[in-house]
């Protein structure tokens, strides 16, 4: 199974499906916790659905839990405060991430809902992966899933 990850933040639309339809993707598995907001643009939750079934015949499924809390996020942001970046915050996050929704169910629900397609794709907002959840999802699942190639786009 491949699994790519791809984030739409920074990205025209036209660059984020033809990416998408490039890599031959089958399905776009949404792991933002909400994905309803104006800042979403055209990834925002009914546009998306339209436009990867519509022009690109890719199933979609949101999975929310996959996302971080609305209460991790606002830690994170408050330890972040006014920079763009920070190492220690960061690292809080991601380790708050692992021990709220890494376990044996997430394998299992990302395997049953996978099962038909060769290609899928992860999809959250950040632009690269490095310093977002879509990582660490990939991570524990590459050490918990036999022959599963992961690949961020």
């Amino acid at each position: 199974m491949g699994v790519l990850t791809i984030g739409f933040k920074g990205r025209s639309a036209e660059d984020f499906f033809t990416t998408l339809k490039h890599a031959v993707v089958q399905k776009i598995t949404d792991v933002r916790r909400k994905n309803r907001s104006q800042l979403a643009g055209y990834t925002k939750r009914p546009d998306l659905i339209f436009f990867l079934k519509e022009c690109f015949s890719i199933a979609n499924e949101h999975v929310p839990d996959f996302g971080p809390s609305e209460q991790l996020i606002k830690e994170y942001q408050n330890r972040l405060g006014k920079k763009k970046k920070d190492d220690v915050a960061c690292n809080y996050y991601l380790v708050k991430y692992q021990n709220e929704v890494l376990s044996q169910p997430t394998i299992d629900r990302f395997k049953q809902a996978n099962k038909e397609f060769t290609t899928m794709c992860l999809l959250c907002s950040e632009k690269t992966a490095d310093r977002c959840h879509r990582l660490l999802l990939t991570e524990y699942f590459t050490e918990h899933i036999p022959n599963i190639k992961v690949e961020h786009i």
